[in-house]
């Protein structure tokens, strides 16, 4: 393995900031090279990562420049670090909820007064790595205070070990915020205090812990888990989503192999924050959303979130919705959303077969007319509206929208022409074949103004907003042609026109073996454990 830097390893914060990183890497024979600057990755006719395109840097009067030579390495794998810019997604979400020191939230020392705290700001523009722990931020509200560590803070931020080292200085300062409350108990008010610990305990696991109810069998690939999260429903709103898995200490064990699933990415398609219920729709694809249907009721899961950005409802427009297959299941709650906004909506609900719809009162619900759609083939029959107003059409969803365009379908209640906004989720490439329809034979007959988003799911990993780099999106600005990325699991809903769709394909499929070859192992194993 060979690590590239585009300067010197002086340079390289792992060096700066923790030396020993660099010499264990030698003691494992990583190579390194320095002065290599990535400027373009070559394919193979598989579309495969076969060799990169570094420009060669040199040292010069202290400066790292262009030597005007460039350097072909072939590689068949190649890993990127995306940096460690602190994380501060929730000043975004929540505007002037903390102070900020430019990237970071601002430090704060704390100072005692007689039974008082006062926070201090900690500024040293000359040395900001370095300084006093100042582990809080600048909230303050009714004697509580919020803390923060890590990469997060910038005196502990570049490494892991710092990060410990944050919480090691930092935890003395927490506990003083209770040195009164912890003079004042007595022995004597142990059980009391004991008593009102087990009913937080409670409370939180009533509002958090996550429990199987219901597994429905929706259509021959969908599969809805309803599941009780009290806490996790409450803060959902149109457009968000969860991610989702199960308990590896619960999975069942085949053949030495845990059936536990990687965490998925499910939308939250029915929530009923009354009942602290949540419906997650899975299409059985790869081998992990194939073991939801595995699962139990009362069976514990882990829910991460609610995570991503609620769509923007408007008020008072016209919206279409377009769905594909699964996607259809995220409108629900965003057509529901659109209307309850005195929005009109219209609605063209694609699918492959009949058979593949599910919900469709939820659909019904969601739109003031649907157009559905089913794809041509053999035996195909069309869906049968049970509204007067709904259409029904056999052909690709591109073909539906030109017949009701051109009045094929009868009276057109809504026209696209009135449209001022698409909401486009399925697939990507019904999501292109929209973005580019919408220049070509759509044109004539939508609003010149019209505004067009999609629900991209690009690859997932943590979910946690722009936290590990790998749903990044690529966007191209049609005008400049200015290529820059997008956290698809902080911004799912993405301007239409600026996604690079060949290149989200390519990230989709950038598994494609692995998951072929898991799936013939989990079709082994669902085998061998039906047989037991």
């Amino acid at each position: 393995m060979t690590l590239f830097y585009r300067k010197g390893i002086h340079d390289a914060p792992a060096y700066r900031q923790n030396h020993e990183e660099i010499v264990k890497a030698l003691e494992e024979g990583i190579a390194l090279a320095e002065g290599m600057s990535p400027l373009a990755a070559q394919e193979d006719e598989y579309g495969h990562l076969n060799a990169v395109e570094f420009e060669k840097l040199v040292l010069e009067g202290g400066r790292w420049n262009n030597s005007g030579q460039t350097i072909t390495v072939p590689l068949r794998s190649l890993y990127v670090a995306a940096g460690t810019s602190p994380n501060t997604i929730y000043q975004s979400e929540f505007p002037d909820t903390f102070v900020m020191d430019k990237w970071f939230f601002q430090r704060y020392e704390p100072e005692w007064t007689n039974d008082a705290v006062e926070l201090v700001a900690m500024h040293d523009d000359a040395t900001p790595k370095l300084g006093k722990p100042a582990p809080l931020t600048s909230y303050q509200k009714d004697g509580k205070f919020i803390s923060f560590y890590g990469d997060n803070h910038p005196v502990y931020a570049g490494n892991v070990v710092k990060a410990m080292a944050s919480a090691k200085n930092g935890y003395p300062y927490v506990v003083k915020l209770f040195e009164k409350q912890l003079e004042s108990l007595t022995p004597l008010q142990q059980p009391e205090r004991d008593a009102a610990l087990t009913a937080l305990f409670a409370r939180l696991d009533a509002a958090f812990n996550a429990t199987i109810v219901a597994i429905n069998r929706l259509t021959p690939t969908i599969i809805e888990v309803v599941v009780k999260a009290p806490m996790a429903a409450e803060k959902f709103q149109p457009g968000q989503f969860y991610r989702v898995q199960n308990y590896e200490a619960f999975a069942p064990v085949v053949e030495g192999t845990v059936l536990a699933a990687e965490g998925i990415a499910l939308t939250g398609a029915e929530v009923d924050k009354a009942n602290g219920t949540i419906s997650l729709i899975a299409l059985e694809m790869g081998s992990s959303s194939r073991l939801c249907a595995t699962w139990k009721v009362g069976d514990p899961l882990v829910i991460m979130g609610v995570t991503g950005t609620p769509t923007q409802i408007p008020t008072g427009k016209t919206v279409l919705l377009l769905g594909g297959g699964l996607g259809n299941a995220v409108l629900f709650s965003i057509g529901k959303a659109l209307r309850a906004a005195g929005n009109r909506v219209i609605y063209f609900a694609g699918y492959k077969f009949a058979q593949d719809r599910f919900k469709v009162e939820d659909v019904e619900a969601a739109a003031d007319i649907i157009i559905w759609s089913v794809d041509k083939g053999e035996g195909v029959s069309a869906i049968t509206p049970t509204r007067p107003q709904d259409k029904t059409f056999v052909g690709n969803i591109l073909e539906c929208m030109m017949a009701y365009a051109k009045g094929d379908l009868g009276e057109q209640p809504i026209s696209l022409s009135d449209v001022d906004h698409l909401i486009v989720i399925g697939s990507d490439r019904m999501m292109a074949a929209v973005k580019s329809a919408r220049f070509d034979v759509l044109k004539p007959y939508l609003n010149k103004a019209h505004h067009a988003i999609g629900s991209i799911n690009s690859p997932m990993q943590c979910m946690m907003k722009g936290i590990c780099a790998q749903c990044l999106c690529k966007h191209v600005d049609a005008e400049t042609g200015k290529e820059y990325f997008v956290y698809s699991c902080y911004d799912q809903d993405q301007d239409l026109d600026k996604v690079d769709f060949s290149h989200l394909n390519a990230r989709l499929r950038q598994n494609t073996v692995q998951e072929k070859l898991s799936g013939l192992w989990l079709d082994y194993l669902v085998e061998k454990q039906q047989q037991s």
